[in-house]
C-alpha cells in the first residue's frame, strides 16, 4: 500500500522515469495544443562522471525531443530546461574562474544541438549565489557567433530573490547586446527554506530572498508588469500555481 501510494504521488510530479516514457505521457498534452520543457531529475552533479552523465542524457534528450513530430515553429515545440549544477562538480562562487567558462562550454555545445533541432534550451533556476554565475554563463553563450538567428535561449528567474526586478533589466541588455530575444520564465522560487537556512548558519545580516510570502507574490506581479514591456528582446513566460496571480497575468497581457 506505502509502494502505491508513492507511485501515485510521483505521477503528480515526475512525467516519465526516461525521456521515452516523458515524451509518450506528454503526447495528449500535445495534442491539445499545450508544450512542454523537459528536466531531468536528480541533477547536482558531486563527480566529474555524474556531470558527464547528466551531460549525455541532456544531448540524448534534446535529440530525442527534436525527432518528435511536432510544429515547425520554435515557440509551438517542446523544449530542454537544464540545470548548470549537473553540468559541473564544483558549480560555487569559490570555484568561479574555473567552473563559470567550464559550464559555459558545456552549455554551448547544449545550445548549439537544441538550435540544429529547431527545439528551446532554458536555464534552470538555483540558489542564489549562483545567480551572477549563471548570468555570465548566460551572457557567454548567448553572445557566441553560432547561436546568431537562434531564439531558443532562455532562463528561469525567481521572484522571491529581491535583486529579481532589476535581474530583468540585466538580461534585457544581454539580449539587445546580442540583438536576440531570450526566454524568461519568471517563478515564485523553489529553494526558500534553504535559503533561509543557509544564511542563518552563515551570520550574515540578512536574507536574499523575501522572508513574507505576500511580498513575494507583489515582486512576481512587478517583474511580470516588466517583462511584458520588455517583449521587444524578451519572450516572456510565467509559472504559478496560484489562480489570482493567473489571473493577474491574463490581464497585463492583455489578449
Amino acid at each position: 500500500a506505502v509502494t502505491e501510494t508513492i507511485r501515485g504521488l510521483g505521477k503528480q510530479f515526475v512525467i516519465g522515469a526516461t525521456i521515452d516514457d516523458a515524451l509518450d505521457a506528454a503526447e495528449k498534452e500535445r495534442k491539445s495544443g499545450y508544450r512542454v520543457s523537459f528536466d531531468m531529475l536528480g541533477e547536482g552533479a558531486r563527480t566529474r562522471d555524474d556531470a558527464a552523465r547528466y551531460f549525455a542524457s541532456y544531448r540524448q534528450a534534446i535529440l530525442q525531443v527534436g525527432q518528435q513530430p511536432q510544429g515547425g515553429e520554435l515557440r509551438t515545440r517542446h523544449g530542454i530546461s537544464v540545470k548548470l549544477s549537473a553540468l559541473h562538480p564544483r558549480y560555487h562562487w569559490t570555484q568561479r574562474a574555473t567552473c563559470v567558462p567550464e559550464i559555459a562550454a558545456l552549455l554551448l555545445e547544449l545550445c548549439q544541438l537544441a538550435k540544429e533541432q529547431n527545439i528551446t534550451l532554458t536555464v534552470d533556476a538555483e540558489e542564489s549565489d549562483r545567480l551572477e554565475m549563471s548570468l555570465d554563463i548566460l551572457s557567454q553563450v548567448s553572445s557566441h557567433i553560432s547561436l546568431k538567428d537562434w531564439n531558443g535561449l532562455g532562463l528561469a528567474i525567481q521572484a522571491y530573490d529581491k535583486r529579481c526586478f532589476t535581474l530583468i533589466d540585466d538580461v534585457a541588455e544581454i539580449a539587445r547586446r546580442d540583438g536576440r530575444i531570450l526566454q524568461v520564465r519568471l517563478v515564485k522560487g523553489a529553494y526558500w527554506d534553504g535559503e533561509i537556512k543557509r544564511a542563518q548558519m552563515a551570520g550574515w545580516p540578512g536574507y536574499a530572498v523575501f522572508t513574507r510570502k505576500h511580498h513575494t507574490d507583489l515582486s512576481y506581479l512587478a517583474c511580470a508588469q516588466k517583462l511584458l514591456a520588455r517583449r521587444d528582446v524578451l519572450y516572456p513566460m510565467f509559472a504559478t500555481h496560484n489562480a489570482a496571480t493567473v489571473a493577474a497575468i491574463l490581464d497585463m497581457a492583455g489578449g
